[in-house]
C-alpha cells in the first residue's frame, strides 16, 4: 500500500492512504499549481504535473531481444499467414478442378451396357450325320444272318444316335460397349439322357469376332452322371462376337463308346462307327 502526503497550499496537510484517496483530494482542489504530494520513501515534494509524469512511466519490458530481431520475426510472422491465406482459394481452386473434370468424365465416358444373356447349344458334329437305324440294324442281321440281341441293339442305337442325347450348352452374362462385347459368368452344362454313365468328356469353348476364331479353350469332365446335368463354372472373361462350344471327345465303358471330333464319318459303311475296341 502506497502512502502520500498531500497540500493544495493551505496550511492543512494531509496523509493519505491509497492513490484512489489522493486522486479525490486533487480532483477537489481549486487551484492545482498549488498542489504539493510527498511519496513515501522520498525525500522532496513534487508538484500535480510532476507526479502525473510518474503515474505514466511504464516499466521496461523484460524481453531482451533485440529490436530488430523483434521486427524480423514479426515480419515472417506476416510473410507466413499472408502465404497461408494466399494458399487457401488456389487448393480450392485445384479441388474444384478435380472435381469437375471427374464429373466430366464419369459421365462422358461410354460405360458397359448390360444385355440379354447368352445361351448356346452346340450344334451336331459334322462326323455324325443323321442315321436311320433301324435300317442300320436290319442290314446287320441281314449280313451276319442272325437278330442282334436286345442290348447290343440298345447300345448300337445309343452309339449313333448319341447327339441327341447329349447335349452341351453354354451360358453367360454380357455386357456391351462401344461396339465391343464382353462376356461373364459363364457356365457349361452337360445333360446325359443316355441312362449310362459317361466316364469323360473333353469340350471345347471358342471365341470368335469378326467370323473368326481369336482364343479356344479346353475343359474336361469326369463321370457325367445321368440323374442331373453336369455343371462347370469358369472363373474367365472373353471379349468379341460370339461364344460356342462343341466336344472333342468322349468315352463311356458301359455301352462301348467311344467318339472323337478328328475322327472322319463313314455314314453308310455297316460298320458300327462309334464302338470302343479298347
Amino acid at each position: 500500500m502506497k502512502k502520500y502526503l498531500f497540500t493544495d497550499g493551505t496550511n492543512v496537510i494531509r496523509e493519505v492512504q491509497s492513490e484512489e484517496e489522493l486522486q479525490k483530494l486533487i480532483q477537489s482542489s481549486e487551484d492545482p499549481g498549488k498542489i504539493r504530494i510527498w511519496i513515501y520513501n522520498t525525500n522532496e515534494w513534487i508538484t500535480h504535473a510532476e507526479f502525473g509524469k510518474r503515474r505514466v512511466v511504464k516499466v521496461a519490458p523484460l524481453n531482451n531481444t533485440p529490436e530488430r530481431e523483434v521486427k524480423k520475426e514479426e515480419a515472417v510472422v506476416r510473410q507466413r499467414t499472408t502465404a497461408k491465406r494466399r494458399g487457401w482459394p488456389k487448393l480450392v481452386v485445384v479441388l474444384l478442378s478435380a472435381a469437375v473434370i471427374f464429373l466430366i468424365y464419369n459421365f462422358t465416358r461410354i460405360k458397359w451396357k448390360r444385355i440379354s444373356p447368352l445361351e448356346v447349344t452346340a450344334s451336331r458334329p459334322n462326323n455324325v450325320p443323321l442315321m436311320n437305324v433301324d435300317s442300320l440294324v436290319q442290314e446287320i442281321e441281314f449280313v451276319r444272318g442272325q437278330k442282334l440281341d436286345r442290348v447290343t441293339a440298345t447300345n448300337l442305337r445309343i452309339r449313333n444316335t448319341w447327339p441327341d442325347r447329349m447335349q452341351l450348352k453354354l451360358k453367360s452374362e454380357r455386357e456391351a460397349k462401344n461396339g465391343d462385347t464382353k462376356f461373364y459368368d459363364v457356365s457349361l452344362f452337360i445333360d446325359n439322357s443316355t441312362g449310362y454313365n459317361i466316364d469323360q468328356a473333353v469340350v471345347q469353348l471358342s471365341n470368335w469376332e469378326n467370323d473368326q476364331v481369336i482364343k479356344v479353350d479346353t475343359f474336361h469332365f469326369n463321370f457325367i452322371g445321368y440323374a442331373a446335368p453336369a455343371t462347370r463354372v469358369l472363373p474367365v472373361e472373353y471379349r468379341g462376337d460370339s461364344l460356342s462350344v462343341s466336344f472333342l471327345s468322349m468315352r463311356s465303358k458301359a455301352f462301348n463308346f467311344c467318339y472323337a471330333a478328328e475322327k472322319e464319318s463313314n455314314y453308310g459303311n455297316l460298320n458300327d462307327r462309334w464302338f470302343c475296341k479298347d
